[in-house]
C-alpha cells in the first residue's frame, strides 16, 4: 500500500501571514497586540507594530487581533498557494465598532490541496494538526481517522493494521482521545474502519505526540483531540459507500448560533468469511450525535457517541488432549471463537467569555467501553469480560495577557474497572481458576500553565499538573517546553514532559490478534502500587534554506515505569493471571525536508526508532518497534484542475 506520512514540520513553512498593526487614522504603531490564528494565541506585536505568523497550510485561516484597549479585530485569511500574504491592520480605540472583514489572496493555479497534515503549533514540534478538507488528501480514497494518524511521524503500527497506534514507543491504550474535550474508551472497529469514530463528522484532529499541555492527564504516550463539524447556515446531508460500509451525516441549524450534527455508519457484508459460514454476522455500527446552542451568555455543547462490535470466527479443537503429534487437529465443538466489544460516550462541555481576554469552560461526561471474548484452543476454552465506566467533571479558565497567557485548571474522575477470566474444558465442562480485578478509585488534578511569547528570540511554557487518588498516591508532572530562534528562518525547541496513567490495558499487544480486536482491556493499578508513569524529552530543529525549501530533524527518548506487561504474564490474547509490571524505554529521530514550488511539491523524510519493554526479569522489543523508516509524496499541479500524485512508505521491524 502506498501512502503518504507528514513529516515533523514537513508544511511547516508553506506560506505566512505578516504585518504591522497601527491605530485607525493614525501611523502610530500599536505595541503589544496579541495576534491569534485558528483560535490559538500565536504571537504578539513588537515595538515597530510588526508581527509575523510563518508555517501556514493553504486554505481559510481565521486571524484575531485582541487588545484591552482596541475593539477586537477578526479577519479570515484565504492563502491558495505557498505564496506569503501581506496584511497591514488597523485597530480603532473603542468603543467604535469594526466588522470583520475577508482577505483572499489568490495563486496562477488554486486547484490542488495541500495536505493540512503539519506541525502548525509554533512551539510544539509534536504537534499535528489535520485541518478542514483532511478527508480528501487521504491515499487512495480511504478515509478514517486511525489510518490518517498513523502517518504522522512518530506514530507506529502493526503491519497495515491501525486498530491501536504506538505514539513515540507507547502502548495503544495509552493515548488519550478527546471528542470535542469528550474522552472515549475503546473506539476502534476492525477490517475496512480501524476508527468508531465516523470521519465525515470531524472537521479537523490535532494529535500531540510531544509534549503536550498540562492540561491534559491520564495517558502516557499521546493525545488525540477530534473536533465536530460546526452547523452550516443551511441544512447539509452527505454519505459514502465502500466495499465494507455505508456512512451517512445530516448538519443543520439550530437558530442563530446553533446547529445538530447526526452521524452513523454501519457495515453491510460478511467481513470475515470462512467455510462455516460463522462470519455472515461480523460487523460494526457507530453513531455520533453533536448539539449546539447559545445558553446564557456562553455556548452549550452536547456529544453523544456510541460504537458497537461483534466477531466470529470457527477455530480448530482438538478431538483428544492427546492428539498424535504432527496430525491435523480434529474440529469436534460446536463452539466458535467470539469477540463484542462497545463504547460509549455522553457529555456537555460550556465555554463562556470573561472579558475581551479570558474565557471559562466547564465540561461533565460519563464514558466506557465493554468486551466479552472467547476463545478455544485445544481442548480448553478461556472466557473474558472487562469493561470501564467513568464519570467525570472539569473546570478551566484562561487568560491573556500583554506577553503571555495563562491557564489554570482542574478534573475529577471515578474510573470504575472490572476484569474477569474464566477457563473451562470442552467438552466436558470442568472449570479451571481465572482471575478477577476490580477497582473504583476517585482520582483528582489540578494545572496551571503559562505560555509566554514576547517580541525576543526566546518563547516558552511552563506546566505543572498534580494528581492524587485521595489515598496514598500523589504525583506532580511538570511541563516545559523552551523555543529559540536565532533568526526568522530557524527555530530550536527543546522539552521535557512528565505523565501518569492510573488505568492500564490487560491486552497482551504482542499476540497476533490484536492485529484484529483492538479495544483496551483497561483495569485500575491495584491498591499498593504507584500509577505508571512516563519521562519523555524532545529536541527539534528547523531552518528554511530558501523559498519553499524547510528542512528538520526531529528527536525523542522516553523511559516509562511501573507499566503492565502482559506479554510477560502469558503468550495468550488477554492476561489470565495476576498481571506483571515492568519498565521500558523508547527513542527514535526522524529527518524531513520539504519542497514547495508553484506546481511541484514534495516531501521526505527517513526516521530510525526503537522500543524495549522490561518487566519480571524478561527484556525484549516492543511488537510496534519499527527500527527504520523512508517516507515522502510528490505532487505535481498541472493545468485543468489535474493534479498527480505519488507517495511511498517503507520500513522494516
Amino acid at each position: 500500500m502506498l501512502f503518504v506520512a507528514p513529516m515533523v514540520h514537513i508544511f511547516a513553512l508553506l506560506a505566512g501571514v505578516h504585518g504591522t498593526v497601527r491605530s485607525a487614522g493614525e501611523v502610530r504603531p500599536i505595541v503589544g497586540i496579541h495576534v491569534e490564528l485558528d483560535g490559538v494565541d500565536r504571537t504578539v506585536t513588537d515595538s515597530a507594530g510588526r508581527y509575523t505568523i510563518p508555517g501556514l497550510t493553504a486554505g481559510p485561516h481565521q486571524l484575531r487581533f485582541v487588545s484591552g484597549s482596541y475593539e477586537i479585530r477578526q479577519l479570515t485569511a484565504l492563502l491558495a498557494d505557498a505564496s506569503d500574504l501581506t496584511l497591514d491592520v488597523e485597530l480603532t480605540p473603542r468603543p467604535t465598532f469594526l466588522p470583520p472583514i475577508e482577505v483572499v489572496a489568490r495563486g496562477p493555479d488554486d486547484s490542488a490541496r495541500i495536505d493540512p497534515a503539519s506541525s502548525t503549533e509554533w512551539h510544539e514540534s509534536g504537534h499535528y494538526r489535520f485541518g478542514p478538507g483532511w478527508q480528501a488528501n487521504q491515499p487512495a480514497g480511504s478515509v478514517d481517522i486511525q489510518q490518517a494518524l498513523a502517518r504522522v511521524p512518530g506514530v507506529a503500527t502493526r503491519g497495515d493494521n491501525t486498530t491501536a497506534l504506538s505514539i513515540h514507543g507507547g502502548r495503544g491504550s495509552e493515548t488519550l482521545m478527546l471528542l470535542d474535550g469528550i474522552p472515549l474508551f475503546g473506539a476502534v472497529h476492525f477490517a475496512g474502519a480501524s476508527s468508531a469514530v465516523n470521519p465525515d463528522a470531524i472537521a479537523a484532529m490535532d494529535l500531540h505526540s510531544g509534549i503536550s499541555s498540562a492540561r491534559f492527564g491520564g495517558a502516557l504516550s499521546g493525545v488525540v483531540e477530534l473536533e465536530t463539524a460546526e452547523a452550516l447556515s443551511v441544512g447539509q446531508m452527505s454519505g459514502d459507500l465502500s466495499t465494507t460500509d455505508v456512512r451517512s451525516t445530516v448538519r443543520t441549524p439550530l437558530g442563530a448560533n446553533g446547529g445538530v450534527l447526526l452521524s452513523a455508519r454501519t457495515s453491510f457484508r460478511d467481513l470475515m468469511t470462512d467455510a462455516t459460514g460463522s462470519g455472515g454476522i461480523n460487523g460494526y455500527q457507530d453513531f455520533l450525535g453533536v448539539g449546539r446552542a447559545a445558553v446564557g451568555t456562553g455556548i452549550l455543547r452536547v456529544v453523544g457517541f456510541e460504537s458497537a462490535n461483534r466477531l466470529r470466527w470457527e477455530p480448530v479443537v482438538n478431538s483428544s488432549p492427546s492428539a498424535t503429534p504432527g496430525t491435523t487437529p480434529t474440529a469436534t465443538s460446536a463452539l466458535s471463537d467470539a469477540a463484542n466489544w462497545q463504547s460509549t460516550a455522553i457529555g456537555a462541555t460550556w465555554t463562556r467569555p470573561l472579558g475581551t481576554d479570558g474565557e471559562w469552560h466547564a465540561a461533565g461526561w460519563w464514558t466506557g467501553s465493554t468486551a466479552t471474548i472467547v476463545t478455544l484452543a485445544s481442548n480448553q476454552a478461556e472466557r473474558l469480560t472487562s469493561g470501564i465506566g467513568e464519570a467525570g467533571l472539569s473546570t478551566e479558565w484562561r487568560q491573556r495577557l500583554r506577553t503571555s497567557t495563562l491557564l489554570f485548571g482542574g478534573e475529577l474522575t471515578r474510573p470504575e474497572t472490572w476484569y474477569g477470566t474464566s477457563t473451562t474444558m470442552t467438552p466436558a465442562g470442568t472449570g479451571l481458576a481465572g482471575v478477577g480485578l476490580t477497582a473504583a478509585p476517585v482520582l483528582g488534578s489540578v494545572y496551571g500553565e503559562s505560555d509566554w511569547h514576547g517580541a525576543t528570540g526566546i518563547d516558552f511554557r511552563a506546566g505543572l499538573r498534580g494528581n492524587t487518588d485521595f489515598l496514598r498516591s500523589v504525583s506532580l508532572d511538570p511541563r516545559l517546553l523552551v523555543n529559540l530562534h536565532p533568526d526568522l528562518l530557524t527555530r530550536i525547541e527543546v522539552g521535557f514532559g512528565r505523565t501518569h496513567q492510573a488505568a492500564q490495558s490487560m491486552l497482551n499487544e504482542e499476540n497476533v490478534m490484536s492485529a484484529v480486536i483492538g479495544p483496551a482491556l483497561l483495569n485500575n493499578t491495584p491498591n499498593g502500587l504507584p500509577p505508571a508513569s512516563a519521562d519523555q524529552w524532545v529536541l527539534s530543529v528547523e531552518r528554511r534554506l530558501g523559498t519553499g525549501i524547510t528542512v528538520a530533524i526531529d528527536g525523542y527518548t522516553r523511559s516509562w515505569h511501573n507499566v503492565l506487561a502482559p506479554a510477560v504474564t502469558g503468550a495468550g490474547f488477554f492476561v489470565t493471571a495476576a498481571p506483571a509490571y515492568g519498565d521500558g524505554y523508547a527513542r527514535g529521530a526522524n529527518a524531513s525536508v520539504a519542497i514547495v514550488g508553484q506546481r511541484l511539491t514534495a516531501q521526505a523524510s527517513a526516521g530510525v526508532a526503537s522500543s524495549v519493554q522490561q518487566a519480571a526479569g524478561v527484556s525484549y522489543p516492543s511488537g510496534f518497534e519499527q527500527p527504520w523508516s523512508f517516507s515522502g509524496d510528490i505532487n505535481y499541479r498541472m493545468p485543468a484542475r489535474t493534479t498527480l500524485q505519488f507517495r511511498w512508505n517503507t520500513g522494516a521491524g
